[in-house]
């Protein structure tokens, strides 16, 4: 059997360290990682941290991770702040604001 889900969530990465979660992914190595990244907001130490994780994943063969959907927006010019090439389906507005 197979399923293709699409989890595009931000930080959807820690459904893995789920012991319930459908997957029934248990590797402690990467239970602690993800411990480790929800404890620390150094952005630094965050971007290492998910590496570290999305190869631990990818060694692992937990999931096949088949396409990544793209995210288009379209937005008047004098609106900054938002991201291209997002990462996450959402719109982040934490940075964004009008220009004059």
């Amino acid at each position: 059997d197979l399923t293709i889900v699409s989890h595009t969530e931000p930080n959807d990465i820690d459904i893995y360290s789920r012991k319930d979660y459908y997957f029934n992914y248990d590797n402690p190595t990467f239970d602690k990682v993800i411990a480790d990244l929800n404890l620390t907001s150094d952005e630094a130490k965050r971007k290492e941290l998910l590496g570290e994780a999305q190869k631990i994943l990818a060694d692992d063969a937990v999931v096949g991770f088949l396409y990544e959907l793209p995210k288009v927006g379209v937005w008047d010019a004098k609106l900054q702040g938002l991201w291209e090439n997002a990462p996450i389906q959402a719109n982040d507005l934490t940075k964004v604001k009008w220009s004059e």
